[in-house]
């Protein structure tokens, strides 16, 4: 009848209305009533029973219903449908069962819903009834933070004990207008904390875009995604416990705030140096991870060619002058000058440093902390070290003129003083010093000498091979010959050691500028950047940075492209040509994805029929396809230049897809990179173990190409929708 009241499950009514003890009469008293839901309240009035009201619905319409037994998640099923998918269609994954998904839903007529679900999730959706209230009950326990933190940290799989030994408290703490640091969020920063000591990361950077929040480790120099969370998340629990680790003010989000922390991970002690900004999306965190193992460095390992480091050496065995380091954040600064400390200190030497901050704890030298909100400054703690007859002064850093000033006069009053400065090259740190305010008599009379050095990645061992000599390109060729070097260059394989990148640590490259009498004329003569490098050449003072590093190249220790962007500038005009990198050179490797609106796929199969079939179905939807013929090749590739999904055999030859899977989630911590496993293998247990090392979903042979290129396009439709 026309303004009839309508429940919220009309399509009920039918299979209600034969049930005994409901009929027609109570459904009118029902409506009568304008009760929102008839199954509910017809179950919640005690007027009908859940069981028959189910078999009731089965008979009429032919779908299961769900009763109220337990239901445990199948994690592979809920990951397949994204939560906001679920709470618009008022559904919840449960089981897969071949090529369909059971679902909960209190709307199993729903087209609209099951086909949505079908689209995100590339299986036949086979819907339960199930009332509406148990639908929102099982999607706030299948999507609640707390089981994706748990499963983020089973992905990481990082087992190791992290014990805060300074710092914040390790157990969780709520504050008032803030969300409680739940014991998986701890976990969860954990695992973090534990997989950055174990990679042996210099940096954690935890960053917000619209939508998530992403972890990255910065490991050899390059930053490695790790992990992606919802954004609520990331600037909620994540940040709090943080900074709760390094005693920050939890409800302060305004201001930039620095604190740090110590951390024992499975016996080893480490420092954190916390850096929080705030951004538009969220605070920022930037931890540098400090390892006080390099604080002891050898200076023999340092990796100077014996040139150089007897020359250092003969300089920092003077009583009194200034050997300046220079180079830019993170090039190493700090580890040579403790190096060096560490070298010179003797029972019969008094040795101080003026640090900010204090990073490592070097046992037998006098350390003291610049403050500079308390006014103590490295001009000030200077002046008064100055007052505590030391034989041997290291300043952390010239920062202005006054420290500038400070470090000349202690220079040249009978210290040896060892620093560091923010220059591109050593000679460019003479005009600094001068643009500093520091008389150019003094900058010559004061300096004894000065080192540019950057760190690059070391070539694997295990792994590198020479290249063949018809791939050196004759302007490198050229370059070798310049320097009195044999043309030789190497390149890394890749491999289990070194996590397939074909680099494991990093090494020293260094300009090496020693100041003598005709060197100093010229600096007190006020000669010009390129008459000093001149200058500096023709006497043989100056080591220069392309000859090091191609000295590097040469012997193995890294490669072409590690160097490049250290070598490619010319040197000043009228110098001896040296061995500079040609203009027509490769440019590096590219070594992140690229993410266009075409997206890129990896193909890893060793049945070469097999990716040609799968490589035509996938470049007709206009997809870029890459090949893989067997698992280290896959493990390399992906490493190298993530894809947008790899499709990845299980059973290949020289590393298996298990072995590729945790190489990509655990080695190189590509916690986040999508995977479709092809297996010819039906039974559960190689698919569990497959998805428990964190494979996304996974294809039986054999198979047509249509089911795979559906389940592909589901999983780049989930990574749109988790995106949102």
């Amino acid at each position: 009848m026309p303004g009839e009241h309508r429940f919220k499950d009309e399509w009920i009514v039918r299979a209600a209305a034969g049930i005994p003890g409901v009929g027609p009469e109570k459904i009118a008293e029902m409506r009568a009533k304008s009760r929102p839901s008839l199954a509910a309240d017809l179950v919640a009035d005690g007027a009908l029973a859940w069981p028959v009201l189910g078999e009731a619905l089965k008979a009429a319409h032919g779908f299961g219903w769900l009763g109220d037994e337990p239901v445990e998640a199948d994690k592979l099923a809920v990951s397949l449908v994204p939560e906001k998918v679920c709470r618009r269609h008022g559904l919840a994954p449960l089981r897969l069962r071949g090529e369909t998904l059971e679902i909960a839903t209190s709307s199993p007529l729903d087209i609209d819903a099951l086909s949505d679900v079908q689209a995100v999730s590339g299986r036949v959706p086979a819907p339960l009834y199930c009332l509406p209230e148990r639908v929102v009950a099982l999607i706030d326990e299948f999507y609640r933070p707390e089981a994706l933190l748990g499963e983020l940290v089973g992905r990481l799989d990082e087992h190791a004990k992290v014990e805060i030994i300074e710092g914040g408290r390790d157990a969780p703490r709520a504050a008032e207008g803030e969300e409680a640091v739940e014991t998986p969020v701890v976990d969860l920063v954990n695992a973090v904390l534990s997989r950055a000591a174990r990679m042996r990361a210099s940096d954690i950077h935890i960053e917000h875009d619209e939508h998530s929040t992403h972890v990255r480790l910065r490991i050899d120099g390059l930053l490695r995604p790790v992990l992606t969370v919802p954004r609520a998340i990331g600037t909620g629990p994540i940040v709090s416990r943080i900074k709760i680790m390094a005693e920050l003010d939890i409800a302060e989000h305004r201001r930039p705030q620095d604190g740090r922390a110590k951390i024992r991970v499975d016996g080893v002690e480490l420092g954190l140096r916390v850096s929080v900004l705030p951004t538009n999306f969220g605070e920022k965190i930037v931890i540098r991870m400090l390892d006080p193992r390099a604080a002891s460095v050898p200076f023999e390992q340092l990796g100077f060619s014996p040139e150089i480091a007897a020359r250092l050496d003969a300089c920092c065995l003077l009583s009194q002058g200034i050997v300046l380091v220079t180079g830019p954040t993170g090039a190493g600064k700090t580890t040579t000058l403790y190096s060096v400390l560490n070298r010179l200190k003797s029972p019969d030497s008094n040795l101080v440093t003026v640090e900010d901050p204090i990073e490592y704890k070097l046992e037998g030298i006098n350390q003291v902390q610049v403050r500079e909100k308390q006014g103590l400054t490295f001009a000030s703690v200077l002046r008064s070290v100055l007052r505590q007859d030391p034989d041997i002064i290291m300043v952390g850093e010239i920062r202005d003129q006054e420290t500038a000033v400070t470090a000349f006069q202690a220079a040249l009053t009978g210290h040896l003083v060892l620093t560091t400065l923010h220059t591109n090259d050593t000679v460019a740190a003479l005009t600094r010093l001068s643009d500093m305010g520091i008389e150019r008599f003094k900058v010559g009379s004061g300096l004894l000498a000065i080192t540019a050095q950057r760190l690059v990645r070391r070539a694997c061992k295990d792994c590198r091979r020479p290249r063949p000599d018809g791939e050196l390109d004759e302007g490198l060729r050229a370059a070798f010959k310049a320097q009195g070097l044999e043309p030789k260059q190497w390149s890394g394989a890749g491999c289990a050691k070194c996590e397939q990148t074909g680099y494991k640590g990093r090494l020293l490259i260094v300009e090496f500028l020693e100041i003598g009498d005709a060197l100093r004329e010229r600096i007190v003569a006020g000669d010009g950047e390129s008459d000093l490098r001149r200058a500096a050449l023709k006497a043989g003072a100056l080591h220069t940075l392309r000859a090091d590093a191609l000295r590097r190249v040469q012997e193995g220790d890294t490669t072409y492209e590690e160097i490049l962007p250290y070598i490619s500038a010319a040197e000043q005009p009228g110098s001896p040509e040296p061995a500079a990198a040609p203009a027509e050179a490769a440019p590096p490797p590219v070594r992140s994805a690229a993410r266009g609106a075409s997206p890129r796929i990896l193909l890893s199969d060793d049945d070469k029929a097999i990716r040609l079939i799968l490589r035509k179905a996938f470049e007709a939807e206009g997809w870029a396809v890459e090949e893989a013929a067997d698992g280290e090749q896959a493990l390399s590739q992906a490493g190298e230049n993530p894809p947008d999904v790899l499709v990845l055999d299980l059973d290949m030859p020289k590393l298996d897809g298990y072995g590729v899977i945790k190489g990509l989630r655990q080695g190189l911590g590509l916690v986040d990179l999508p995977i479709l496993i092809l297996t010819a293998s039906s039974d559960d247990k190689s698919q569990e173990q497959a998805l428990s090392l964190g494979a996304d979903d996974f294809v039986t042979k054999p198979f047509r190409p249509s089911i795979v290129t559906a389940r592909l396009k589901a999983i780049l439709r989930r990574r749109t929708a988790a995106a949102r």
